[in-house]
């Protein structure tokens, strides 16, 4: 089997968010750019594959992929829009 060519480029958190938004939602994205989608780290994305309350993550061998619609789904259902902060009535 050939040897991938490595490249010396090292995406950049924004490189990375902008790839998570371009994919097609049927798309199959590693655990670096589902978390810059997400606005989270890479480690919460591994605890959260551990511990649970995080996105729905597929494995393919020993690889660990997130669907764009699971980790859009995720937010949608984890988080609130809000107008005012002043709306909140607690802190959670």
């Amino acid at each position: 089997m050939p040897k991938r060519a490595r490249t010396s480029h090292i995406a950049s958190t924004a490189d990375l968010r902008a790839e998570f938004w371009q994919a097609p939602v049927e798309a199959l994205l590693d655990r670096k750019t589902a978390a810059a989608g997400m606005g989270y780290t890479v480690g919460w994305l591994e605890w959260s594959a551990t511990h649970g309350g995080g996105p729905i993550l597929t494995k393919i061998g020993r690889t660990v992929r997130y669907r764009k619609a699971d980790v859009l789904a995720w937010l949608d259902a984890n988080s609130r829009r809000i107008a005012r902060t002043s709306e909140l009535t607690d802190r959670g």
